[in-house]
C-alpha cells in the first residue's frame, strides 16, 4: 500500500506559517534578485513551503526553517532551468525534424509513426499495467477520466500512473523506432492484448 502524506501537525504548520508572515517578502526578494523572474520565484517559494507541510511534521522543523526554505526553493529552481534547457535543446532537433519535413514539400503526405508509438507504449520497461491506458491517451487521445473509468481507477490516480509512465519512457530513452525482430516479437502480445 503506497503511503500518503499525513497532514502536517499543528506545530508543522505554525512553523511555517510563522516563517510565511515573517521572511516570506525577504525569500522572496533573495529569489528575485538570483532569477529575475517574479513568477517563477513565487512558484519556487510556494514549492518549497509545500515540501515543508509534507517534511515537517515527519522531522520536525529545522533549527533555520527561512536558510531549508531558501535551499529548497533554489534547488527547485535549479531543477526548473534545467528542464529548461533540456526543453530548449530538444525544440532545436524537432524544430531541425520538422523543417526537414517541411522541405519535402506540403503536399507530401505524413508518416504514419504511430506503430513506433504503440510498441513505446508496450515496452516492457513500462510495466504490463501501463501499456493499454498509454495506447489508449497517446494514440487515441483519450483522457485519464475516460481511462480511468474503463480501469475503476481514480481519475487522479490514472493520471499520476500515465505521468509517471511517461516520465519511465523519458528516463529509459526508449526509442520510437520499430524494433528488431526479438524486441518486436516480445512487444506484440502486450500490444495485441
Amino acid at each position: 500500500m503506497a503511503s500518503q502524506v499525513e497532514p502536517a501537525t499543528p506545530g508543522a504548520r505554525a512553523a511555517a506559517e510563522s516563517v510565511a508572515r515573517q521572511s516570506y517578502g525577504r525569500l522572496l526578494a533573495i529569489l528575485a534578485k538570483h532569477t529575475g523572474d517574479l513568477a517563477d520565484a513565487e512558484d519556487a517559494l510556494g514549492g518549497a513551503f509545500a515540501r515543508a507541510l509534507e517534511r515537517w511534521p515527519e522531522r520536525g522543523a529545522p533549527d533555520t526553517p527561512e536558510a531549508w526554505l531558501l535551499s529548497v526553493a533554489k534547488r527547485r529552481l535549479i531543477d526548473a532551468s534545467r528542464r529548461a534547457q533540456t526543453r530548449q535543446a530538444n525544440e532545436v532537433e524537432l524544430m531541425s525534424r520538422l523543417e526537414a519535413q517541411a522541405s519535402k514539400g506540403a503536399d507530401a503526405p505524413l508518416p504514419d509513426e504511430r506503430l513506433g508509438l504503440m510498441l513505446v507504449c508496450a515496452n516492457p520497461d513500462i510495466g504490463a499495467s501501463m501499456h493499454t491506458p498509454l495506447i489508449l491517451q497517446c494514440v487515441l487521445g483519450l483522457d485519464a477520466a475516460r481511462i480511468a473509468s474503463a480501469f475503476l481507477f481514480k481519475p487522479a490516480t490514472m493520471g499520476q500512473r500515465l505521468a509517471r509512465a511517461k516520465a519511465r519512457i523519458k528516463a529509459a530513452q526508449l526509442s520510437f523506432e520499430i524494433p528488431e525482430t526479438e524486441a518486436l516479437n516480445a512487444r506484440l502480445g502486450p500490444l495485441l492484448d
